[in-house]
């Protein structure tokens, strides 16, 4: 008998793959390039020609990086602002902080000490810089210059006083773009306690800045290394500070991943190396902080009018880009304003900086003076205007759900329909009281509402028998709040009878998701009849222009919100140019006037500043805003429950939402977050480990952009949530509440079965006749006809069923978010 040759089989030759010649892999190169197959002669030199084009591309790239760094070095910009936090209670951060200053002032080595000036911190309300001690150096913003570097400065922060404050860790991560981690150098001492670790993680969430750590407190081993001590004393020395920075870096890299150069400052020659450092690490600021103007407020003045509302006047450095006149200007704590001016005005002197020789200076003079005498002034035209909500227009779109009006006309029609003998007249039948009435199947307007204002109504995990039994639980995180869940926490002691239900409504979800009972006291056709069925989920047709609520009339919504984000962006990016005579550039130290800001905004406003100065409370930072970024739309941000928070968080629970431009409070309504599809399934609870979606009402925001959610304790302090970013804003996202009746089968033949307890009247079953209803073990079916009067009823299946399977019904309703009580966003 013959091989397989003489069958006719061939088999395909070996591929020899990366071990193939080099001619081989030519060949396939140039398949895949386009080029010829076969060609033998001058590979080699083909190859060689790309490989020089991909090194002549990588060198002009290395090129076109190191002009723009040396372009931006000798750019005279604002100062950096370098925050310090310390990590631990252990750190003595005010000697630490009197140790840099006085290291600063000094100057450079074999120069006159220079008079202490709090330049940054000075009171700008003063108009007059106050000098200071060689000892005195409040614990307030400080703007330093580097010894031998004039140009060159910095902005110190220090650290909040409240160190367990989440919200002032916020605001170093709104303006710092260096963090100056401060670790202890004992060897026993806790390098990150618990408020190191919520300030670290609450940077990591708005976008980490470059970091740089120092390690102090090492003050026994300083003083050993006085004149005249001994060599092992010194050798001991330098054993313990070498042990102390590494273990600084081992700590640090398991919060901050990468590599961070850490520096030991415990005595002057120790500063010295620090601002080395200082001065070679290059600051860096996130993403969503570098596409808006920035303004960090040294000094606020407030001129009132009459009117309760007057001009408010801020000054500090314009940040990152550009900011023009035209722009609306966000001011935490008081709200969106326009400008009405924008005045150049002279930069205060920095801690250490030497005064300048007339000859050096006359230049540097001359462009302070025409910066200081600028004034810039809007666009009336092109001038933005401060717009939250639409006008809304009742004629503007075609609702689905008939109107009030609508559903009286309908239930005095019905009331007239009245099943009476033959020939009985009006005046005969005006004596009848006990007719049966045939509109009473018709659900008015507020019969709705009022029902739907009831969670849906959930059983334990026992099941039927626990609603029997007066188990019944309120759905948290349904439309509103249920009575009965009220009467039971008063029963049970308030607050922790009202935790403890939370805890098992939580387990209940997650045991039977979406599974309500259907009401004894109101007919199923009344409590759902906004629900709806669906064939299926993925394919079945739901316009999102369908049943709106009336306050949708008043959200604005981008036809492509792409090209509006690129829009926006590319007009942030041209302020300040060469040709735009409305804008001032980047670096310039300026006075903004904000025009119409009203007496109890502004007086906050300034207070706070004035507490800043003092070292009270943290900086405060003005944003300017992109185009339409005043304007409310529905917001979605994608979030992970944090780990810290074990409680379980409804669906709706007051929430302060952190977005780094913005803080405001909101009751957001959670949804799945699914890489595809049209339609999201609305969660009763926010879930750990799972990516949730918030949506809100508020203010049109571009990405990419931080949000932060934070709940509050009874007491007042506020726990981390949640976190994540940004998703986009989108009224059309259809938000599904899904509610599933259950019933069990009684009477069970073949692929008929007698099922109770999912309604309790013949007339809810022919309501949802039409509905198809499923089983837990797969089957699919539909409801022939009720049997007898108290909710029983006959269905079909598409195969046999069995006596412990369950049949269930899937109901549909699109959800919105609470209407926002506070419009300022503030």
């Amino acid at each position: 008998m013959g091989g397989p040759a003489a069958h006719g089989q061939h088999n395909k030759p070996h591929k020899r793959g990366r071990t193939a010649g080099a001619s081989a892999r030519n060949k396939h190169k140039l398949a895949k390039e386009g080029g010829r197959q076969h060609v033998k002669s001058g590979a080699h030199t083909l190859a060689s020609a790309g490989k020089m084009q991909r090194l002549n591309e990588a060198k002009q790239l290395r090129e076109r990086k190191k002009n723009e760094v040396m372009a931006q070095r000798r750019q005279q910009g604002p100062p950096p602002v370098v925050a310090f936090l310390p990590l631990s209670e252990e750190v003595d951060f005010p000697a630490l902080w009197r140790l840099v200053l006085s290291a600063f002032a000094a100057g450079p080595p074999g120069k006159a000490v220079q008079p202490k000036k709090k330049g940054g911190a000075e009171d700008m309300e003063a108009d007059e810089p106050s000098t200071s001690g060689a000892e005195d150096y409040p614990l307030v913003p400080t703007t330093v210059a580097v010894p031998g570097r004039a140009k060159q400065r910095f902005t110190f922060l220090p650290p909040p006083s409240n160190r367990g404050d989440p919200l002032a860790a916020v605001e170093l991560g709104k303006t710092a773009e260096l963090v100056v981690a401060v670790l202890p150098a004992k060897n026993k001492a806790v390098c990150i306690d618990s408020e190191g670790q919520l300030a670290l993680s609450t940077l990591r969430q708005l976008g980490m800045p470059a970091i740089m750590a120092v390690v102090a407190g090492g003050a026994a081993a300083a003083a050993g290394a006085a004149p005249g001590a001994k060599p092992a004393a010194t050798a001991n020395r330098m054993k313990e500070r070498a042990g102390a920075k590494k273990r600084a870096a081992a700590v640090l890299a398991s919060e901050v991943p990468g590599d961070h150069k850490v520096v030991a400052v415990d005595d002057e020659a120790d500063c010295t190396q620090f601002i080395r450092n200082l001065t070679e690490v290059h600051p860096s600021a996130p993403l969503w902080r570098r596409q808006r103007p920035c303004l960090l407020v040294d000094a606020a003045h407030f001129f009132p009018a009459p009117d309760e509302v007057g001009t408010l006047t801020l000054r500090g450095y314009v940040r990152h880009l550009g900011l023009s006149a035209n722009q609306i200007v966000h001011v935490p704590g008081a709200g969106d304003f326009q400008i009405e001016r924008i005045e150049g005005t002279e930069e205060p002197a920095a801690l250490g900086a030497a005064p300048r020789s007339t000859s050096a200076a006359t230049n540097d003079d001359e462009m302070d003076a025409s910066r200081s005498s600028m004034v810039v002034l809007p666009d009336p035209t092109a001038r933005e205007e401060v717009i939250r909500e639409k006008e809304a227009d009742p004629l503007a779109g075609e609702q689905t759900w008939p109107t009030d009006m609508e559903m009286l006309e309908a239930e005095q029609q019905g009331a007239k329909k009245r099943r009476l003998p033959r020939g009985t007249s009006e005046y005969q039948a005006a004596w009848i009281t006990d007719d049966i009435i045939e509109g009473d199947d018709d659900v008015s307007e507020e019969e709705g509402n009022a029902a739907d204002e009831h969670d849906d109504v959930r059983s334990l995990a026992g099941g039927r028998a626990g609603t029997e039994a007066g188990g019944l639980m309120s759905e948290f995180g349904g439309d509103d709040t249920d009575d009965m869940a009220a009467d039971l926490a008063d029963d049970e002691d308030g607050d922790e009878a009202d935790h403890k239900q939370r805890w098992r409504e939580q387990q209940d979800d997650i045991m039977f998701p979406d599974e309500v009972d259907t009401p004894r006291d109101v007919a199923a056709r009344v409590r759902f009849a906004k629900y709806r069925g669906l064939k299926s989920w993925r394919s079945s047709a739901w316009d999102p222009k369908e049943g709106l609520p009336r306050e949708y009339a008043r959200v604005f919504a981008f036809q492509n919100p792409k090209r509006a984000h690129k829009r926006a962006k590319a007009a942030a990016e041209a302020v300040g140019g060469p040709g735009d005579a409305h804008g001032v550039p980047a670096g310039a130290y300026v006075t903004i006037h904000l025009a119409r800001v009203p007496t109890a905004a502004a007086a906050a406003v300034v207070a706070r500043v004035a507490s800043l100065l003092r070292g009270e409370l943290p900086p405060l930072a003005v944003f300017g805003l992109l185009q339409h970024e005043t304007k409310l739309s529905v917001v979605n941000f994608s979030v992970r429950k944090a780990a810290a928070l074990e409680e379980p968080l409804p669906n709706k629970s007051e929430l302060l939402l952190v977005t780094g431009l913005r803080s405001y409070v909101a009751r957001p309504i959670f949804s799945t977050d699914e890489p595809s599809g049209s339609r999201f399934k609305m969660e009763r609870f926010l879930h750990p480990g799972r990516q949730t979606v918030l949506s809100v009402y508020g203010p049109i925001c571009f990405g990419p952009l931080p949000v932060l959610a934070f709940l509050r304790a009874p007491d007042g302090s506020l726990r981390l949530a949640a976190s994540g970013t940004l998703r986009g804003c989108d009224p059309d996202r259809l938000v599904i509440k899904k509610v599933v009746l259950s019933g069990y089968p009684v009477k069970v033949h073949k692929k008929k079965a007698f099922v109770r307890w999912m309604f309790f009247g013949p007339e809810d079953v022919r309501w949802f006749r039409p509905v198809e209803l499923w089983t837990k073990h797969g089957r699919r079916g539909r409801i022939k006809e009720p049997m007898g009067t108290h909710g029983t009823m006959k269905c079909l299946f598409d195969g046999p069923v069995t006596q412990q399977d369950a049949v269930c019904m899937s109901l549909y309703k699109r959800t919105f978010p609470p209407w926002p009580e506070n419009m300022s966003f503030s």
